[in-house]
């Protein structure tokens, strides 16, 4: 027996983690980056604002001259978005995590899309 050679062995073949890993997301997850997003929301809630005034000049002008509470509400929800909107900019990181920015970012879209809709029941 010869025991100066040992035996063969093979290593587990190791797999390229990087090419098997998803890619990184295009957007980074960072609270920077919602800030210019909330920033870029409020030019979305004036041309919201525009067509909501539009809308109430239309329905005001044409029906019997009094804005009613449809109207009002659709003015309520563009300052809501308007003051979510500077939350999401202005407030630190320690006020308003990731996540929390996130959603007010995404209710300040959502009540500048609704605005000019609720002003059209009126």
């Amino acid at each position: 027996m010869d025991t100066t050679t040992a035996p063969e062995t093979t290593a587990p073949e190791t797999t390229d983690r990087a090419a098997t890993t998803e890619p990184a997301p295009a957007t980074p997850a960072s609270s920077t980056a919602l800030r210019l997003v909330a920033l870029g929301g409020l030019l979305v809630l004036f041309l919201s604002l525009i067509a909501t005034v539009v809308v109430v000049l239309e329905d005001t002008i044409g029906d019997d001259g009094t804005m009613g509470a449809a109207a009002r509400a659709g003015f309520w929800a563009l300052g809501l978005g308007t003051l979510t909107g500077l939350v999401a900019a202005v407030a630190p990181r320690a006020v308003l995590p990731y996540g929390a920015r996130k959603r007010v970012v995404a209710l300040q879209y959502a009540l500048a899309v609704i605005a000019p809709v609720i002003a059209l029941m009126d």
